[in-house]
């Protein structure tokens, strides 16, 4: 099944790409839904991120627990590289297009707008368009379903 959202700026060119996400700790849906919460957080799309980025409060927000707690892995950004934890998560952006089992990394960017930063390892999986129209932003993101995400 193929999935798809359209943001349309309402006035003028955008400066940034966002859209809410949902975020849980990880599950298979096939195995039921199991009693977790999942919240809403902000979405940066990141054309120049590799992988996909959550912050602090994300992780307490979710009780989320580090995969890799004992050998962090260093995470390069544009300040150098940073010591960061992994972590397993279900991601859900709009239309559905959701991730089960997707690992991300942690940042602490300092005091920003988003939570979720969406990189090139969720951007590159479907169809991703930017343009201009009348003076205004539109940008999509198509996805075709596969066994791994739904």
């Amino acid at each position: 099944m193929n999935r798809s959202f359209t943001v349309k700026s309402e006035g003028g060119l955008l400066t940034a790409l966002a859209t809410p996400c949902h975020v849980s700790q990880a599950f298979n849906p096939a195995n039921g839904v199991p009693d977790c919460a999942t919240i809403q957080f902000n979405a940066c799309w990141d054309t120049g991120a590799t992988k996909s980025v959550i912050t602090q409060r994300v992780v307490e927000a979710c009780g989320l627990k580090s995969i890799r707690a004992i050998k962090p892995i260093l995470l390069q950004g544009v300040d150098g590289f940073e010591r960061s934890a992994a972590y397993v998560i279900n991601l859900s952006l709009p239309d559905k297009v959701t991730f089960h089992n997707f690992t991300v990394v942690s940042k602490n960017p300092g005091n920003v707008w988003w939570d979720v930063l969406i990189g090139m390892d969720i951007i590159s999986t479907g169809e991703f368009s930017i343009r201009s129209v009348n003076g205004k932003t539109e940008w999509s993101f198509s996805y075709a379903s596969r066994k791994a995400a739904s």
